[in-house]
């Protein structure tokens, strides 16, 4: 059976497409279900809430099912071709030597049918949403896909054409030779030891019990009135070291969920390079796996929280000019989720040759220049959160314990400068000859240290106040593509000198006139 006609999407792509439709429409489940919830509800708002619920999950089946009829796809040697559109049809081209990443996402229920869902991103991608998405395919498409990127395909049989494509399904065969699967250049796999570690030293908890928290408060408004009213009255019954054990245990609970998160999320994390392709697995629940070309790659950071540090460990991190990276909470690649802070760069080079031996020593803010990064920190939070909090509790509120607020802004204000100050004595720059910046941050208790190439760098900039220049001092700012935007690495109040010594190796070398060559006035 021949596969040169475009293929559909397994039937199960349909349910995902349909729970995806429905999940974008969150807000209105979130809305209606706390609404129908409440006690002072009507019996005509009950209705109305159940049939507009009702009605979005009606729509959205019908329009997935129009997605999904309406969806093929077809992978030949000249590059992947999806057909999409319910009202306009869409015909999207990608050659495959213009895709940066694949992504594959592969749920614990699609694993004994063989199927995955794989995003293909381009260098040219400007929204979140990935160019093409094939929702539910057999594992052979994206290795295929792979391998074509890879150049690994094997001589095609006379008389196979440009427009034939490999196997869209196990079951299935073509005339076009399968792909030689490639051999893996360096490898590497993360054991329980060190996940467990990961999992240790994280700091995912604080978000997870704020969010308990957050829970907690808005369930006051819509749970029945005598509810709350009598677990308030229970709490404030109880005797002070049975609150401390409630606090404890929202403490542990928060704990254990970011704990088991960061188990499965990194259970079997694998690393490999093969020719110029990083690959990157991992998951329980979810088989993630995500392949990027190392030419495309923007940065590589290492990265510590102040607890890590004291463990003398670190975690590695990739940019990359996509959205396939997905980390807890921004678009950056972990290449080795912990590993010993003396091993990190060494063992980086098996996977990015570019990175230097080793790191050269960094200039670090000059020692007069510190305390205005203290000075800006407790001068901002001072400003913008601490006074409106106070002024907003005595001038429109009116509550009795505003003192309380006042000592609980001091306290925030103290940890802002230990916050600031932090920053200011892990800032460092250096230039690693011949082409490479390392520049050293350090933001919300985290040392980052980033590593760019020349190339990479997308624009460099000097800013200089007034004041500053009569002091000598300058800040500059690196900007680096991440995702689909910018990051931004600034290193504050350095020495103008030092500032502008990077800024002269950063800018290419004006030309100098040959004789005889002729120039355009």
């Amino acid at each position: 059976m021949k596969t040169d006609q475009p293929q559909r999407l397994a039937p199960v792509a349909l349910l995902i497409i349909w729970i995806r439709g429905f999940i974008s429409w969150w807000p209105l489940f979130v809305g209606g279900g706390l609404s129908i919830l409440r006690a002072d509800m009507s019996f005509n708002q009950f209705l109305l809430w159940g049939g507009l619920i009702v009605g979005v999950l009606v729509l959205t089946l019908i329009w997935s099912i129009l997605h999904y009829l309406r969806f093929t796809y077809l992978v030949a040697p000249n590059g992947l071709t999806i057909n999409s559109g319910v009202l306009i049809r869409k015909v999207n081209h990608i050659p495959y030597d213009r895709i940066q990443t694949v992504q594959r996402q592969q749920w614990f229920f699609l694993k004994p049918l063989g199927l995955e869902q794989v995003a293909i991103e381009t260098a040219g991608k400007e929204s979140k949403k990935a160019e093409g998405m094939l929702s539910a395919v057999p594992v052979a498409v994206a290795d295929a896909i792979n391998r074509y990127r890879q150049g690994n395909v094997q001589p095609v049989t006379p008389d196979a054409t440009d427009n034939q494509a490999i196997p869209a399904a196990p079951d299935q065969t073509s005339t076009t030779a399968a792909p030689a699967a490639p051999v893996a250049d360096a490898a590497y796999k993360i054991n329980g030891h060190d996940l467990n570690q990961y999992a240790l030293t994280s700091l995912g908890f604080i978000p997870i019990i704020s969010g308990i928290l957050w829970l907690t408060q808005k369930a006051q408004e819509y749970l029945p009135d005598s509810w709350y009213k009598n677990a308030e009255h229970a709490i404030t019954g109880l005797a002070v070291y049975l609150i401390i054990g409630l606090t404890l245990i929202i403490l542990i609970l928060g704990f254990l969920i970011s704990y088991l998160n960061i188990i499965q999320k990194y259970y079997h994390f694998t690393l490999d390079r093969t020719g110029d392709e990083l690959r990157t697995s991992r998951g329980f629940f979810q088989t993630n796996t995500v392949s990027a070309r190392l030419s495309r790659l923007q940065a590589v950071r290492f990265k510590q929280s102040i607890l890590r540090q004291w463990l003398h460990l670190s975690t590695v991190q990739a940019l990359l000019a996509s959205s396939a990276a997905d980390d807890q909470q921004n678009n950056d690649l972990v290449l080795m989720p912990v590993i010993p802070e003396r091993q990190a760069l060494s063992s980086m080079r098996a996977f990015v040759s570019w990175l230097p031996e080793t790191s050269p020593k960094l200039q670090p803010i000059p020692v007069s220049n510190r305390w205005y990064y203290m000075r800006n920190m407790v001068l901002g939070h001072l400003t913008l959160l601490v006074l409106p909090v106070v002024l907003a509790s005595v001038f429109w509120l009116h509550v009795s314990w505003w003192l309380w607020l006042v000592m609980a802004g001091l306290i925030w204000l103290v940890v802002m400068a230990l916050q600031g100050q932090y920053a200011a004595t892990t800032a460092a720059i250096a230039i690693a000859p011949p082409k490479q910046l390392i520049i050293q941050v350090g933001e919300m208790w985290t040392r980052q240290r980033y590593f760019v190439r020349k190339k990479d760098i997308q624009a460099m900039t000097i800013k200089q106040s007034i004041w500053m220049k009569a002091r000598g001092v300058a800040h500059l700012e690196v900007h680096i593509r991440k995702g689909n935007s910018d990051q931004t690495v600034n290193s504050r109040y350095m020495a103008v000198d030092l500032a502008k010594q990077i800024m002269t190796w950063y800018q290419p070398l004006p030309s100098v006139p040959q004789e005889g060559d002729n120039h355009a006035a």
